[in-house]
């Protein structure tokens, strides 16, 4: 695969086959515009990068966690998570990690990542809401926290623990809400 830059456009020569993580992750690197890109089942998907408020809530939440004893190793914004072996990998917005990992991986294992964060954004609300949770939990990622933002309201943190559903299979439950502000005024939780 190639990445070709022309001015402020990035042109791809895709391989003539299934896109692989590895071929995201050359992908990602030659692209200087902050684009995040993600693999569904071998789709492409181009995520354009936060908006300041979005980016600000990851912030917030990457310095209340290491404040409160987290390593910067293990506190991760934007990684890349294999969701399958090869044909899916998502780029959350923050991950709490198990144990360091190789500062050259790209894609972490799900069975390393205690904690996925997601801020719903416009134009991701069905993805962000239905679509990542599942693949989350079907990974085995333990514990999902989703932040919704109003209009001129304060976050809401959607905090899950993973479990089955009535057929055995992999879910989030356990639902609590908290604002994200009394959260950040508390401890957090022990994820590891």
């Amino acid at each position: 695969m190639t990445a070709v830059h022309s001015g402020r456009r990035l042109r791809v020569d895709l391989p003539p086959r299934p896109l692989t993580l590895d071929d995201v992750a050359e992908l990602a690197a030659a692209d200087e515009s902050g684009h995040r890109y993600e693999l569904v089942d071998g789709t492409l998907l181009v995520v354009p990068p936060a908006d300041f408020d979005h980016a600000e809530t990851i912030t917030r939440l990457t310095v209340w966690f290491v404040t409160n004893g987290y390593g910067t190793h293990q506190v991760l914004a934007t990684p890349g998570i294999q969701i399958t072996e090869r044909t899916s990998g998502r780029v959350p917005d923050l991950i709490i990690l198990r144990r360091r990992r190789d500062g050259r991986t790209v894609w972490a294992d799900p069975a390393d990542v205690a904690l996925v964060v997601e801020v719903v954004s416009p134009g991701s609300e069905r993805v962000d809401r239905e679509a990542k949770p599942g693949e989350y939990a079907r990974a085995g990622i333990t514990q999902f926290w989703r932040i919704e933002r109003g209009d001129n309201a304060e976050a809401t943190v959607h905090q899950f623990r993973l479990g089955n559903d009535l057929r055995g299979e992999p879910t989030y439950l356990g639902h609590r809400a908290v604002l994200l502000e009394d959260l950040l005024a508390s401890k957090p939780p022990e994820l590891l």
